[in-house]
């Protein structure tokens, strides 16, 4: 009896050793395995993978993991430290990575490799030369594209090689330019992008945009041409900044044009128009400026002034977004005429002429 206690001590720490050898090989195990890659056989999928301007390792690392790139988004930053990815990787869109690739492949492929797209974001309400300022800008990527060739495109649709492929452009009228054709969006950019590919990229987003929409077929319902539709639907987008308002300034405008004898006599006096006219014979160094005088008195001679000029402007005044479009294609029923932005941002309606002098003094 007193011989069993050396014999359970020793088959003790036995029991112990081989809890260590096992949880051992068990953290071995699970430590190799976090740094595998996701598909282990074959050719794996390619994943893109976008980085922005100052991303950390961590959170590359988290959304390398959410994408399916990699196990562990801690053995990334483990091994990224080690390797020395910095936070200076440049900003863009990978699309070689592929789920077959190790941590230490991925991150030799972000370390050495270039971007294959970026990402460019192009706000409603925009004009050609806005656009060129944006897409010539060193932060957004593009070393092949040229400001000039993209206004000489857009600002002479004769000298665009590729005109023929959209129809929209034989709505314009002789000599004017694609303004208000180039669809606003946040574009997905390959790196070596010229001029001529990101006008392509534009008007084929507008087109799919109108096609997908019906946005022709609803502008035939109201009386307009699509371009005539495009037109309305830039004046909104300058007129109004909340997407529930856009229906009924449309509508203001549309039955000034449609409706026979109103009182405004088909005049639109939309300042947008203006500021548009003002800084299309003067190019300022920042666009779509307040009106320091009423609209009759700025730009008086210009086509695009809906104060001096009545119907809508020749062309539209800038690229209006797909509730603009949408808006302006197929605008409600009304009996508005005039409207007015109040001090608390919300848009107010008249009939009458009367009844709008009496919101001015209301409600500014």
């Amino acid at each position: 009896m007193k011989k069993s206690g050396p014999r359970i001590a020793i088959i003790s720490v036995l029991l112990v050793g081989l809890v260590i050898f096992l949880g051992v090989i068990y953290a071995w195990n699970t430590a190799t395995d976090i740094f595998l890659p996701v598909t282990t056989t074959g050719t794996g999928k390619n994943v893109s993978i976008e980085i922005t301007k100052g991303e950390t390792t961590a959170q590359i690392a988290s959304d390398l993991e959410k994408k399916g790139l990699i196990r562990n988004a801690l053995a990334f930053r483990i091994w990224a430290r080690i390797k020395g990815l910095d936070t200076g990787l440049e900003a863009g869109i990978y699309k070689n990575l592929r789920t077959n690739m190790t941590i230490s492949d991925i991150i030799t492929q972000l370390q050495n490799a270039q971007p294959d797209a970026v990402r460019v974001v192009i706000p409603e309400g925009w004009r050609l030369e806005q656009m060129a300022q944006r897409f010539a800008d060193p932060a957004s990527g593009l070393p092949k594209f040229n400001a000039k060739d993209f206004l000489t495109y857009t600002q002479h649709i004769t000298q665009f090689p590729d005109a023929s492929k959209y129809p929209i452009l034989g709505q314009v009228p002789a000599g004017s330019s694609m303004e208000g054709l180039l669809f606003p969006a946040s574009y997905e950019i390959p790196v070596d992008a010229t001029a001529r590919d990101v006008v392509n990229l534009m008007l084929q987003t507008m087109q799919s945009a109108i096609q997908q929409n019906h946005l022709d077929t609803l502008a035939q319902q109201h009386q307009m041409s699509t371009y005539q539709m495009i037109i309305l639907a830039s004046i909104v987008e300058r007129e109004v900044v909340g997407n529930s308002d856009r229906a009924g300034v449309a509508s203001v405008y549309w039955n000034r044009l449609f409706i026979p004898g109103n009182e405004t006599a088909g005049f639109l006096d939309a300042d947008p128009t203006v500021q548009y006219a003002r800084d299309s014979q003067k190019a300022p160094t920042t666009y779509w400026l307040p009106l320091q005088d009423s609209g009759r008195n700025i730009a008086a001679n210009s086509l695009w002034n809906t104060y001096t000029n009545k119907g809508l402007p020749p062309t539209p005044i800038c690229s209006p977004g797909l509730a603009s479009l949408q808006a302006a294609a197929a605008p409600p029923k009304t009996d508005y005429l005039y409207f007015l932005s109040a001090k608390d941002g919300k848009t107010i309606f008249a009939k009458t002429y009367a009844e709008f002098l009496l919101d001015e003094q209301k409600y500014l």
